[in-house]
Parts: C-alpha cells; sequence; structure tokens
C-alpha cells in the first residue's frame, strides 16, 4: 500500500525552475496547496541535478532565462533528450507562468495568483526602498582646523 502513495505522488511532481525567488515561491506554494509536490531551482544546473538525482519529475516549469548564464531553452532541450517523459513547459512572462500553474491545479484563476506575487514584488520593493537607521542620519560635518 506504501508502494501505490509513493506512485501516486510521483505523478504529481513538479520541478519549478525560476530565478526569482519571489515568483518561485509565490508558484510554489499556489502548486503545493493543489497537491503537487514541488522540486525547486535557480539555475539550469540545480534543475538538471535534481533530475539527474532521480526522483521522478511529471513536469518542468521554466523560465526562458535563468540564473547562471544558461537559458531554460537549453534546459528544456537536456530535458527532452534525457527525461523525454517529462512534460516541458516554458514561460518569460509571470501571466504565462500563472497561467501554465492554475492550468496545472486544473482552476481558473491565474488572476489571482498573478495578484499575489505583484504584491509580494511590491512588499520586496517596499522593503528595498526602506531607508535604514545608517541611511537616516544627518551627514557629518567635517570641523575645519584653526
Amino acid at each position: 500500500m506504501p508502494r501505490k502513495a509513493v506512485k501516486k505522488r510521483a505523478a504529481r511532481t513538479v520541478l519549478l525552475a525560476e530565478q526569482d525567488v519571489i515568483i518561485r515561491l509565490g508558484l510554489a506554494t499556489y502548486l503545493r496547496t493543489c497537491g503537487w509536490a514541488v522540486l525547486e531551482a535557480a539555475t539550469a544546473e540545480e534543475a538538471r541535478a535534481i533530475l539527474v538525482a532521480g526522483p521522478a519529475i511529471s513536469v518542468l516549469i521554466s523560465d526562458a532565462e535563468l540564473a547562471g548564464g544558461e537559458t531554460g531553452f537549453a534546459l528544456a532541450t537536456w530535458v527532452r533528450r534525457h527525461r523525454p517523459g517529462v512534460r516541458v513547459i516554458l514561460a518569460a512572462a509571470l501571466a504565462t507562468k500563472t497561467e501554465a500553474v492554475s492550468g496545472l491545479c486544473d482552476r481558473d484563476d491565474e488572476g489571482v495568483l498573478r495578484a499575489r506575487i505583484r504584491a509580494m514584488f511590491a512588499e520586496r520593493t517596499r522593503r528595498m526602498r526602506k531607508p535604514t537607521a545608517t541611511q537616516t542620519r544627518a551627514p557629518r560635518r567635517r570641523l575645519q582646523g584653526p
């Protein structure tokens, strides 16, 4: 019986290759709420290492641009050659990514997901713009000698 559970889970595993941590977090969280097991990678090299390690992956969702200099297109070519049973979804725009993910979840709420991810970006931007304690100090004046 535990063997069947493993097979069922393996059939619902997605590898998410996305260089932006905010987008990756939003998409992965959404997929997990739909019952998908999610493995994450920021680079093509990390994604290939996961695929070589052997977990059964049913879907790869990859950004067209990945960190580390290699593209999602190169990763997709590698996957098609070495793991032909893996469905590959390449996406560049946030709208395309959210549409693909909501499609995997059999939902029609990609607009909600896109809004959540945009809100996460806005929060990150707000935090980055918030001045730190050292930035709010008045500039030091030089003392002039006698």
